[in-house]
């Protein structure tokens, strides 16, 4: 479900729990003011900028926002600038390992160079001790 620029404009995260910092509340706060912005069509912030995102803490003895409560708002706003732009969640999707190497048999072996290099303590010029 799509995420509009008032329900933005209007969300209060929960503090962190007591003996958590949780995410600092300006760092929050300017970002949400970003996504109203998009949301208005008055900037253009990314998905990835929103999956990216990083807070810092909050100072020692002072409560941030509640991380979960803050993750998964910003995953729906993350699907919502996604739709908007027409492309889907799976579109970046790092596909999974080969279980079989390609053929590398084609060329001889014999064909391959050899390179013999020197022992790195017998190069001209240079000495162990600096």
């Amino acid at each position: 479900m799509a995420i509009t620029a008032d329900e933005v404009r209007t969300i209060a995260f929960p503090d962190s729990g007591f003996g958590r910092r949780g995410y600092a509340k300006h760092e929050v706060d300017t970002l949400i003011d970003r996504i109203v912005a998009t949301l208005s069509d008055q900037d253009d912030l990314t998905a990835a900028e929103v999956h990216h995102s990083q807070f810092a803490r909050p100072p020692i003895g002072k409560r941030g926002y509640d991380e979960k409560s803050v993750d998964e708002f910003l995953d729906r706003v993350e699907d919502t600038l996604l739709a908007r732009t027409g492309v889907t969640g799976d579109a970046h999707h790092v596909p999974a390992a080969r279980t079989e190497s390609p053929a590398v048999t084609d060329v001889p072996t014999a064909d391959i160079p050899v390179v013999n290099l020197p022992a790195a303590d017998s190069a001209p010029g240079r000495s162990r001790d600096g």
